[in-house]
């Protein structure tokens, strides 16, 4: 996985250095999930994304668009349990970030003199900066809170089992262009189970949809 990471970063890089790319910058926000095949009740929470990349014509319509991005991923869950003089409530939130490299393969339509609509598809290639589980609750009145690295050793588990840093997904998107500025919209869904792997864990998949802004250089 780390050497797919590696080669997608060189790709961008052989592209980038061609005399035929157009350069492209974006912001963006939107809402995460994770989908899993546990209990778990996981709810969609509010992330962002930033990006430049280039885009690489193939034929009049047609052109590669890879990009550098750092992406906010992550989900949250509540849990409220009572039982007769027992009260139990826990809010989870995990909060994920991301260095990750889409490659997506682009079809611009002509809309009129001043618009194009790019349909874009491919694969993105992530890396985990960093992983966040904070947790927040109450037992019988009494508050208690923990933050835990699901990519460190020893806070996960007893037996050095830490989440993976690396994901692979599909990305899909549409832009609409107005000269040199674009408005988009992109989802994002992971194929890698990120979380431990083994009894006890379930398997847990990442999941965004953002809405983004970007400019034409």
């Amino acid at each position: 996985m780390k050497k797919v990471f590696v080669a997608a970063c060189l790709a961008m890089l052989s592209l980038a250095a061609s005399a035929q790319v157009t350069w492209n910058a974006k912001l963006g926000g939107g809402f995460s999930s994770c989908t899993t095949d546990g209990d778990a009740d996981l709810k969609s929470m509010f992330v962002g994304k930033v990006g430049v990349g280039v885009e690489y014509p193939l034929s009049s319509n047609l052109s590669l668009m890879p990009s550098l991005e750092l992406a906010l991923k992550g989900a949250k869950t509540e849990i409220k349990e009572e039982y007769g003089s027992y009260s139990y409530s826990d809010n989870e939130k995990l909060n994920l970030t991301y260095l990750q490299i889409p490659v997506l393969a682009a079809y611009r339509l002509n809309l009129s003199n001043d618009w194009n609509m790019t349909i874009k598809a491919g694969l993105y290639f992530a890396y985990a900066l960093s992983g966040k589980l904070k947790i927040k609750g109450t037992v019988n009145g009494d508050r208690f809170s923990e933050k835990i690295d699901i990519f460190d050793e020893e806070d996960m588990d007893e037996d050095g089992k830490t989440a993976d840093r690396f994901d692979v997904g599909i990305d899909l998107g549409v832009d609409f262009e107005y000269h040199r500025f674009v408005i988009g919209a992109e989802f994002e869904r992971g194929f890698m189970n990120f979380f431990p792997k083994g009894d006890g864990y379930a398997k847990v998949y990442n999941q965004a949809f953002y809405v983004t802004v970007g400019y034409k250089f």
